[in-house]
């Protein structure tokens, strides 16, 4: 699956290029919305972690910080 093909409600894991606070290579999610396009081309998702409560707001990760899960 390439990275534009990921859309609302898919699951994914965050990859070893992930360095937010908190958060750690496997940590899994939910795609709540549809990916952003920011700077350069790169796409952003945002999704609801399964560790987080779920009134967090979604965390905000670039293509390469995520992948399928499954």
């Amino acid at each position: 699956m390439s990275p534009a093909d990921r859309k609302l409600g898919d699951r994914a894991r965050l990859t070893e290029r992930c360095r937010m606070h908190g958060y750690h290579a496997g940590d899994k999610g939910t795609v709540l919305y549809e990916p952003l396009s920011g700077v350069g081309g790169s796409l952003y998702y945002q999704v609801a972690m399964d560790k987080d409560d779920p009134s967090c707001t979604p965390v905000i990760v670039t293509e390469g910080e995520i992948e399928p899960d499954g």
